[in-house]
Parts: structure tokens; sequence; C-alpha cells
């Protein structure tokens, strides 16, 4: 008897979508004799292939940003009869791969054709998603702006609802309220009530790691403070924040040392090596990439990321305070982020090319000096122990196969 074919499909713009149907996979692996494959398009491809998994590339789809790793409406407008192309071309290539694998359950991580694919071929379908609703950011705002931005948002979550609502279980890798990251984007909507709260989809636990203490003195750690950053996101995202970070740690290196404070920053470069170690003083250390970076988060008195989705949701679960450092016009992040703020565990800074290093570092010492933040951080983490996204959906999986 042939083992079932779990078709996993994640979105391909940011690298949060792949990480968590990778993290999906391994539990899937680990419980049931299944394969898994995956279909996915531009750097997302690179990750699952690093991971050792099968791999079907696509065209890619994505929004447009400009120089300053902001997006750009204009621009994505403008390009939107070649991004409906490939989309187009995606289904086709959907159709083509489910057709020739015949896949048992089609899981699509916010990948719409996807699910068009196993609608055409009756084959049951998972949708994990945190942004039903799109917001659509608007530099200068003007009344007529702002009524055409509500008029389109409209629209674009109407065609989204027929697509999504597809689905056999819509999953939503997130807490239920009042403690929802993507609240504005998942509760505001008029599917909710097929919606489930599965919880964060994450690669390791804090409790399948060994205790801080361990992992600090395995880290070298024994005293000071550590700052772990990590910027992920589309390339032009990542090289904005990265290069304004860098800037930050380095012009002001004396007093992080004056104050015993490590940073441990990724570049977010996949295609780098892990042991590629730049060295900006005792202080500052630049790798590629995390190799440890569940062991890291834990052993981490403060980690900087760019407000997406998945590493808010990790700081929260790890109980360590955040500062979540997003691009202006990026409204998801900005949401995602000031969720954060409100539920008193991280503090936001919004960064462009502009922005002076003080003001970096500034806001990374408030967060690293808040006892506060850290009191409500782990009490919050111990609060929403136990409910693990990645078991859900692998839960999910199973009972559309038993």
């Amino acid at each position: 008897m042939s083992k079932p074919l779990i078709y996993l499909a994640p979105c391909g713009m940011g690298l949060g979508h792949v990480h968590r149907l990778i993290y999906v996979a391994r539990r899937l692996l680990s419980r049931r004799n299944v394969e898994v494959v995956f279909s996915t398009y531009g750097e997302a491809t690179l990750v699952v292939e690093r991971e050792g998994f099968r791999c079907l590339r696509e065209r890619p789809v994505s929004y447009e940003q400009d120089e300053h790793g902001e997006v750009d409406v204009r621009l994505t407008l403008a390009k939107g009869p070649r991004n409906l192309y490939n989309f187009i071309r995606q289904i086709g290539d959907e159709l083509y791969f489910q057709g020739i694998l015949k896949p048992d359950v089609v899981v699509s991580d916010s990948r719409l054709s996807s699910l068009v694919a196993a609608k055409v071929y009756g084959t049951p379908s998972i949708l994990v998603i945190n942004q039903l609703k799109v917001v659509i950011p608007v530099k200068k705002p003007t009344r007529v702006k702002v009524k055409a931005k509500g008029l389109a948002e409209r629209v674009l979550y109407k065609l989204l609802e027929t697509g999504w609502s597809s689905a056999d279980a819509i999953l939503v890798p997130d807490f239920p309220p009042p403690y929802t990251v993507a609240r504005t984007a998942v509760l505001d909507v008029e599917m909710l009530d097929r919606v489930r709260f599965v919880g964060p989809v994450l690669g390791r636990w804090p409790d399948e790691l060994p205790p801080r203490k361990e992992v600090r003195e395995l880290l070298g750690l024994n005293g000071g403070k550590l700052v772990v950053a990590s910027f992920t996101g589309t390339q032009a995202e990542r090289e904005v924040l990265r290069r304004v970070f860098i800037q930050a740690v380095t012009r002001y290196r004396g007093r992080l040392a004056r104050e015993g404070i490590y940073v441990l920053l990724s570049r977010g470069d996949i295609k780098g090596k892990a042991w590629r170690i730049t060295r900006l003083s005792d202080y500052v250390t630049i790798v590629d990439w995390f190799m440890q970076r569940y062991a890291l988060l834990k052993a981490a008195d403060v980690v900087v990321t760019h407000g997406g989705h998945t590493s808010v949701l990790e700081a929260m679960v790890y109980g360590t305070p955040a500062l979540h450092a997003v691009n202006a016009y990026h409204t998801e992040r900005i949401a995602n982020s000031k969720a954060a703020e409100e539920l008193g565990v991280a503090k936001m800074i919004v960064v462009n090319d502009a922005t002076h290093p003080e003001e970096v570092i500034e806001a990374l010492l408030s967060v690293v000096e808040d006892k506060g933040l850290v009191v409500r951080a782990k009490a919050l983490a111990a609060k929403l122990n136990g409910m693990r996204g990645d078991e859900g959906v692998a839960n999910a999986v199973l009972s559309l196969i038993d």
C-alpha cells in the first residue's frame, strides 16, 4: 500500500510561510508514514531544498517595492498584468503537478492557485493563513485616495474570500482573541465563523530545548545581555533593515560594550554560509543566517525582528521582549507589531533609509532596560503555553486521510 502524499504549497513572498509548512511537514513525518512534497517559488524554494525536501518550482507572484524596501502600490498596479499572467500560469502549474501526483491532501499557506487546483480535482484541502483581509498602504493620503483604497480593499477581499472558502478547513496560526497578533487581518472578516485558531506554528518549542542557563553557557555567555537580530521578509526589505541596524550597532559599538550588550545579527541571506562570520567588535557579530535560531531565541534577552507574523509570535512564545523594526508602508507588519505593543511585550520602531542610527540604538536600549517588558513577556508566554499550531495543522491533515 502506497504512503499518503501530502502536498504542501507555501507562498513564496517572505520566508515565514515556507518555514511554517516545513515545521508541519516535520510533525507529520514524526507521527505517520507519509510522503510530503512542496510546491513554491522565489527564495522559498532554496529553504525547502536546504531542508532536504522535494520542491516543485513555480513562477513568482509578488508585490513591488521601491529602492527603500517600501511597498510601491503604483508600481504593483502597473505590473498587475504581469502578476496576473504569472498567477494564471501558477494555476496551470498546480493543475499539472497535482494532476500527476494525485495528492491525498493539499495544504496551502496563503496560496490561492493551489486551492483552485485542489477544487478542480476534488482533493481535500487545508488553508493556513494569517491575512484574510489585505490592507493597502497609502502614501500621502487624501480623501480621494482613502475612498479608493477602501473600495479596492472590499473588492479584493470579496475575490479572495471566494478562493479561501473553497478550502475544507481554514486554520489561522495565531492565538485566539484577545491575544491574536494578526487581529486586523483576520478578526474583522465575514468568514470568521469558518476560521479556527490553532496557535503559532514553530519548529522548536521552549520545553524541547535545554534550560536557558545551559543554552547561554553553551554560547559562552556568562554575563551581559544578548540581543538577537534577524531580518527576513523580501530581499529589498531586509537589505534596508539590516543596513540601518548594522550602521547603528557599528557607530555605537562602544556604547554597547559599556552597557554589556552583545549583539548577534543575521543578514537573513539564505544563499550564504552559516559559518561565515563578521566580527565588528567583541560585542557585535554578524552571520549570514542562524542555524540554531530557536536556541538563540531562548538565550536572548531581546530579539529584534522585521515584524513578520511568525517572528512576532516566536518572541511571545519564548517570553522574550522584542523590538520590531518595520517598514513604514508594510501595513501587515505594522499591525502585527502594534498588537505586540498593546499586549505589553514589545516595542516598535518604523525604519527606512532616513532613520538615524541613534534612533535605532535608543529604541533598542529602551527595550533592553525595560524590566516591565521582561515580566509581562514571561507571564504571557506562561499563560499561552500549550497551544501549538504545528501539531494543530498536522492533526487536521491526518484527519483528512484517516
